[in-house]
Order: structure tokens, then C-alpha cells, then sequence
């Protein structure tokens, strides 16, 4: 073996190891996704291929070396695949591949001990792995309405491999059934020249592309609430500072409703935590049902949540406010087979001249809940001040 060829081998065994095992790391300790352990076991197909061909004299027939070259070669095509399918839950793709792989090899088992071809059994693996380079590009780029930086890159990359897969792959077909010597020549330096750089580039994209996820998910728990997956007081912060931003360019309402659960230490003194926490779960998706796309439903800290209503004026806040006042009443949750009935105080306020910012509308919101549940509970109030307004209105 020339001793380029076996230097090249040499980082392309090490490359893909390392790679196998970054992807085994995030499976275990960070992201737990399926796509992870698929492109870890991807890459150890790789790795254990590269190792065959650096030790293709111990084989005892070239048959042999190459049957076990293309298994492994279609089992790192297949998982790679199978990686972005899981990733993107990609519907229109079928959920098993391994059929599509088994048919590919047994025309590689064909063209090499039935009926041998050269040229057929040398273009299949190339042919496969650009199809499926393209179909992972057109998954990765779909996944969302607008792709992150590390998803256009990895499309990308995807493509101009794929692009290259193909031209080998009719580079392989010019070999013919005997493998024209020639051609062989040319087939060879081609993939010397482009299979390595295409291979590693299309894996640290996709590593790249993991820990972009892997920093968008962290974000996520950020501003997430995780026991309501409603936002957080964090995210609720940013998200309702940009709606207030929105509401005072366009000139338009924005309102405010602060709630909390009556008397919610006696469900956790009667019937413990577990129970509560379940209370809270179902209280979040009374609130949350109905809700426009545009309104913002946060929990703002223990049994206390808040709704940001864009172009909702205090008269239809109220409304809402009413309404899910009664929805809670009248829709309990069930504690060993016993209705367990719930009710809220609500408090609302909507925006005024005097507003800066986000806060004000909440601090007011605030004060009418508080007013809400001093006078009895289960019941919508308003702040004062815009009490007196609708007075004088």
C-alpha cells in the first residue's frame, strides 16, 4: 500500500472513532436522542470499514474484503440517514431503512460472486450514499420554517458530496464487468482527492449542527417552566418586552391577567406535592386552552401565572379573565376517582400612557388580584385606577 493512501486511512480510522465517541458522549450524558446513538453507531461502521481496508492482506479472498467493506459501507450510509429521519421526525420517510440497505448489498453480493460486474458492484455504495446525502439534506433543510446557521452549513455540504458521490458513481460504471484498468486509475485518484475532505467536512457539520441543537435546547429549559412547559418568568421577561415594544409601534392594546389558585397549601397539605404538582398541570392547560398563537401564558412562580393579550382591550381582558374564571370552577381534576374542585382569582390590567414597559402593566394586574382574592376569591378584578377610567367612561 503507498504510503500516502496509508496515512490517509490511518486519520480517516482515528477521524471516526473520535467521531463515533462524541456522538456516544452526547447520547449519554447531554441530549438522550435516538439521532445521536444512530450517528455514533454510524461513524463506528466507518471506522471498523477504514480498519478492514488498511488490513485487506488478512482477508482471504478479495471477495471476502470487499463484501465486508460494503456492508459496513451501507450500514454508515443507512444509520447516517436514519440519524436526520430520527432528528426531524421526517413523515414522509419510512420508519425502517434496513430493507432499502439489504437490497443495495445483496446487488453488491450479486455483481461480486454470481454474476460479477466490476463496475455495478463498485457503483452502488456511491450511488446510495449520494441519494442519501440528498435526501438528509432535503430533511435538515425542512426541519424548520427557517434553517439555523449549522443546518444550511450541513445541507450544504450534504449536496456538493452528494454531487461528488454521483460523479464517482459514474466514474465506477466506466469500469465495465472486467474493471478497465484505466478507468480503475481514474475511479481510484478521484476518491483519493475528494472522498476524505467531503467525508470529515459532512461529519463536523454535523457535529456543529448537534451542538447548535444542543445550545437551542438549553435555551429552551432556559425560559421553559418544567412542570407546566409553559414559560418561565425569565421568558415570560423577554417575551412580553417585545410584545409591549410591538404594541406601542402599532398603537394597539395590550393587556395583562395575573391569576393564582385559591387556597393552594391546603391541596398541598391534604393531599401532598405530587397531587399539587398535578394541580398546577391541569390548572396551566385550562389557561393555555383557546389562547391565540400571539397571547403569552407564563407561570410566574408557584400556583401564580400570568396572560400577556395583545390587541385585547381591558373590556374583552375582562371577558377572558371571566371566562376562565368559570372554565377552572367548572372543570375539576380527579384525585383517586374524586372531583377535586378548583378556583382562581383574577386580576387585570391593560396598557396606559404612562406605561415604559411591561412591568407596569403586570405591577397593576398584580394589585387587582390581590384586591380579588382579599374580597373572597374565585372572582376578576381590576386595578383601581383603571377602575376609576371605566367609572368616568
Amino acid at each position: 500500500m503507498n504510503p500516502p493512501i496509508f496515512y490517509i486511512l490511518i486519520v480517516l480510522v482515528l477521524t471516526s472513532g473520535m467521531i463515533s465517541i462524541i456522538f456516544f458522549i452526547a447520547w449519554k450524558n447531554f441530549v438522550r436522542e435516538p439521532h445521536t446513538l444512530s450517528w455514533s453507531l454510524a461513524f463506528l461502521c466507518a471506522m471498523l470499514q477504514w480498519l478492514g481496508t488498511l488490513s485487506q492482506s488478512l482477508f482471504p479472498s478479495f471477495d471476502l474484503y470487499w463484501l465486508y467493506a460494503n456492508g459496513l459501507a451501507l450500514g454508515l450510509i443507512t444509520l447516517g440517514l436514519r440519524g436526520h429521519v430520527e432528528r426531524s421526525r421526517a413523515a414522509f420517510m419510512p420508519k425502517r431503512l434496513w430493507p432499502f440497505a439489504a437490497f443495495a448489498y445483496a446487488i453488491v453480493a450479486w455483481t461480486t460472486l454470481v454474476n460479477p460486474h466490476v463496475g455495478v458492484s463498485t457503483a452502488i455504495v456511491p450511488l446510495a450514499a449520494a441519494l442519501a446525502l440528498f435526501l438528509s439534506a432535503w430533511i435538515v433543510w425542512r426541519h424548520r420554517p427557517r434553517p439555523q446557521p449549522a443546518e444550511a452549513a450541513v445541507a450544504v455540504s450534504m449536496v456538493l458530496f452528494g454531487i461528488v458521490q454521483l460523479i464517482a458513481t459514474g466514474l465506477a460504471l466506466l469500469l465495465g464487468s472486467g474493471g478497465d484498468a484505466d478507468y480503475r486509475m481514474l475511479y481510484y485518484e478521484f476518491n483519493f482527492m475528494t472522498l476524505p475532505a467531503g467525508y470529515i467536512g459532512v461529519a463536523m457539520f454535523t457535529i456543529f449542527m448537534l451542538a447548535s441543537d444542543t445550545s437551542e435546547q438549553m435555551k429552551q429549559i432556559a425560559v421553559i417552566d418544567q412542570l407546566t412547559g409553559l414559560l418561565n418568568r425569565r421568558g415570560f421577561g423577554e417575551q412580553a418586552a417585545r410584545t409591549f415594544a410591538t404594541a406601542r409601534r402599532a398603537e394597539r392594546p395590550v393587556s395583562v391577567v395575573m391569576t393564582d389558585v385559591d387556597r393552594f397549601k391546603d391541596i398541598n397539605d391534604e393531599f401532598g406535592h405530587a397531587v399539587g404538582d398535578l394541580a398546577l398541570q391541569h390548572f396551566s392547560a385550562l389557561l393555555t386552552r383557546q389562547r391565540r398563537t400571539e397571547d403569552l401564558v407564563a407561570r410566574m412562580g408557584g400556583e401564580e401565572f400570568a396572560l400577556v393579550l395583545p390587541g385585547t382591550s381591558l373590556a374583552d381582558a375582562v371577558a377572558v379573565a371571566e371566562d376562565l374564571c368559570t372554565r377552572i370552577e367548572a372543570n375539576p381534576m380527579h384525585v383517586d376517582g374524586q372531583p377535586l374542585v378548583m378556583t382562581a382569582s383574577f386580576g387585570v390590567s391593560t396598557i396606559s400612557a404612562r406605561d415604559t414597559c411591561m412591568a407596569d402593566i403586570v405591577v397593576r394586574a398584580d394589585r387587582a388580584l390581590y384586591r380579588s382574592k382579599k374580597s373572597g376569591r374565585n372572582r376578576v378584578d381590576i386595578e383601581s385606577s383603571q377602575r376609576l377610567e371605566v367609572a368616568r367612561r
